[in-house]
């Protein structure tokens, strides 16, 4: 018998206007510039020394204060549809096609 698989469900809505407080998934492109992702790491970083010296079972319980904390302010966890990397947030890409976001949960 194999264990269930725990997975969070991928948001069926998609999304092609993107708020200021939303967290664009990624390492580079609109990623590092994105409002919502400087208050993100803002947070990350405040919690860190509290994360670094919890006790494991508690490093959960950082964690996901840190997504509410993201998502009580209206945050959505963004990333685009066709996996690729984007320059810009909303529009076309490079190729024409439309920019389609998901919330990743």
């Amino acid at each position: 018998l194999s264990s269930p698989r725990t997975t969070m469900p991928e948001s069926l809505e998609t999304i092609i206007q993107i708020n200021d407080n939303d967290i664009i998934c990624g390492r580079k492109g609109v990623a590092l510039k994105q409002p919502g992702n400087l208050a993100y790491r803002k947070i990350v970083g405040l919690n860190k020394e509290l994360y670094a010296t919890c006790r494991k079972n508690e490093k959960l319980r950082v964690s996901k204060s840190i997504v509410a904390a993201m998502r009580d302010v209206g945050g959505r966890f963004l990333e685009r549809v066709d996996g690729k990397t984007s320059l810009s947030l909303v529009g076309q890409d490079e190729d024409g096609s439309l920019i389609v976001w998901r919330d990743i949960g």
